[in-house]
């Protein structure tokens, strides 16, 4: 079977067994022009739909990696049902980090917005502005007129919600050293323990898990969006944002992690790999800002077990000589550390969480 790149072709209309990869045209005009590039596995059987994303954040690398990867791995006559992978959501924020430009965050550069905030895409309620007049624009999709939006737009709707399960790929930004691990949304409905089992199912050591009220579970993420459809949707956590060149361990987390889960579903045979000692993340953020500017020597990184009152790290003057020491306030795990080199007051360096029991997977 040879693979055919279209510039633009329906998803849901590739022939059972056989998989295609091209582009689903986002936004056509003078100002800009997006494509969503798009895998689709249509397998021999028929059986549920998965749906892969990844470069939400679009220096969340790994997760770029592994989604391209399982495209080439997977084969339809080996998968029971349809899998459908978008290895970069964000085209712009991939496109436009260059080596003489690097995006702090993956902030569109295009609109300024945050494609995380935005979901499902579809026009709110039209903010109070205190202008005299403001004209309405109208894009294709969405009659804001946001590009991230009818991005946000086109991604929910023309694949999200044709789909019976989702998983995020996802792993530290640009300005992140993050540890691994998967996050599910806690509802208080029953579509939680769905979550919660792909959530433990995907294999990672560590599981997190997230509330409305957290930011990266709050409305308007993809997640969030998801869920509350009745899309049982998780997040998977691996990558160094900082590495430009993914550490091929926390690539191939995503890659086993999906694996897992497809066995799980019965959409391809075999059985999912479980970690020795699963354990769930306390819920509880412990932010830890620096007291002085100075130079930062980290000591502890992501995934790095610590104790109370242990040593995270230094800052420094220029001349070497030592400022403050930086001290654990918990028993815990580092989540991330930020790597920064000059920090100034009040600028986080670490987020730490406590380890909570265990999963029971």
């Amino acid at each position: 079977m040879i693979d055919m790149v279209e510039v633009c072709f329906d998803l849901f209309q590739v022939e059972q067994g056989t998989k295609r990869f091209g582009y689903l045209n986002v936004v056509r005009s003078l100002a800009t022009k997006i494509d969503m590039p798009v895998g689709v596995i249509n397998g021999s059987s028929s059986g549920p739909t998965l749906a892969v994303t990844a470069g939400l954040f679009a220096h969340e690398y790994c997760g770029i990696e592994a989604a391209s990867r399982l495209y080439q791995l997977i084969h339809p006559e080996d998968v029971s049902g349809r899998l459908v992978i978008v290895p970069v959501v964000n085209m712009p924020c991939l496109q436009f980090r260059t080596p003489w430009f690097n995006l702090a965050r993956s902030i569109s550069p295009i609109d300024g917005m945050n494609i995380n905030t935005l979901f499902p895409g579809d026009p709110g309620e039209p903010e109070a502005k205190a202008v005299a007049y403001r004209q309405s624009s109208t894009a294709s999709g969405d009659p804001s007129g946001w590009v991230t939006k009818v991005i946000a737009h086109r991604l929910f709707h023309d694949i999200i919600l044709k789909s019976d399960y989702h998983v995020d790929l996802r792993g530290g930004d640009l300005d992140e050293s993050h540890m691994a691990h998967t996050i599910f949304l806690r509802t208080g409905k029953e579509i939680d323990e769905k979550c919660e089992e792909m959530a433990k199912v995907f294999g990672l050591e560590y599981v997190l898990p997230g509330t409305p009220r957290i930011g990266h579970t709050s409305k308007g993420t993809l997640i969030y969006e998801a869920v509350t459809r009745g899309i049982p949707s998780i997040i998977s956590e691996s990558g160094l944002g900082y590495r430009t060149q993914p550490l091929e361990e926390h690539v191939v987390l995503h890659v086993v992690g999906v694996s897992n889960l497809l066995k799980h579903l019965h959409m391809v045979a075999g059985d999912p790999t479980k970690p020795k000692d699963q354990r769930f993340l306390d819920m509880t953020w412990h932010w830890i800002p620096v007291p002085v500017a100075g130079i930062f020597h980290a000591t502890a990184d992501q995934g790095d077990l610590v104790k109370r009152g242990q040593l995270l790290g230094r800052i420094t003057d220029i001349d070497g000589s030592e400022l403050c020491e930086i001290l654990s306030p918990i028993d815990g795990i580092v989540h991330c550390m930020f790597p920064r080199r000059l920090v100034s007051p009040g600028e986080d360096v670490y987020t730490l969480l406590e380890i909570a029991g265990p999963t029971g997977w």
